[in-house]
């Protein structure tokens, strides 16, 4: 017997399952189905990932305050914070 979501196309999909298939592929959505059906996900905003921001701000120190938080699409208030909690200076 063939995997039966093989055969899910776009047009089955709800909405949000839509939107990831457009930004990640049939294929993707298709092994999300395959694995994860029927669990609920949240996708955080880059600012909730304080272990990235924390390496990404080391690995790029030579750059200002105002670059990184542009980069990062966050505020240099946020990013002076996070420097201070992990003591980057």
């Amino acid at each position: 017997m063939n995997d039966i979501y093989s055969i899910i196309d776009e047009e089955d999909l709800t909405p949000d399952l839509k939107m990831l298939s457009e930004t990640c592929g049939l294929e993707v959505v298709q092994n999300i189905l395959r694995n994860f059906g029927g669990l609920n996900f949240y996708i955080p905003k880059i600012s909730r990932l304080d272990t990235f921001i924390e390496r990404y701000i080391r690995e790029n120190n030579t750059k200002t305050l105002k670059q990184l938080a542009k980069e990062l699409n966050l505020s240099e208030r946020y990013l002076r914070l996070l420097k201070m909690k992990y003591r980057i200076y």
